[in-house]
């Protein structure tokens, strides 16, 4: 039976550069403050692996959101800076989570 001849199985595979971060922290209005976790930093991530493509993402302690995205890097940061300033009018309690060790 023939086999096939070694390939190079990571020829044309490009490792991708590490995600470039971009986070803007949250600041509550007192009133939402109240009923926000203690001691718990929230921010608006934005990120991108290729420059070409970018995700916004809340993260709040060691939870995260599911990544929005893409967007060109001009729309992520209209974006993060939309959610920002509705976590801090409205607080964390609409956003779905997701709890996570992992790094992006």
């Amino acid at each position: 039976m023939p086999t096939l001849p070694d390939r190079d199985l990571a020829a044309g595979v490009h490792m991708p550069a590490p995600a470039r971060h971009y986070s803007r922290s949250i600041i509550f209005i007192d009133e939402i403050a109240k009923h926000e976790p203690h001691g718990t930093s929230t921010s608006v991530d934005i990120f991108s692996h290729d420059g070409n493509k970018w995700y916004c993402q809340v993260r709040c302690g060691e939870q995260k959101t599911r990544p929005m995205g893409p967007f060109t890097k001009r729309q992520a940061e209209r974006v993060q800076e939309a959610r920002r300033t509705r976590i801090a009018q409205k607080g964390t309690a609409w956003l779905v989570f997701e709890r996570t060790g992992e790094d992006w």
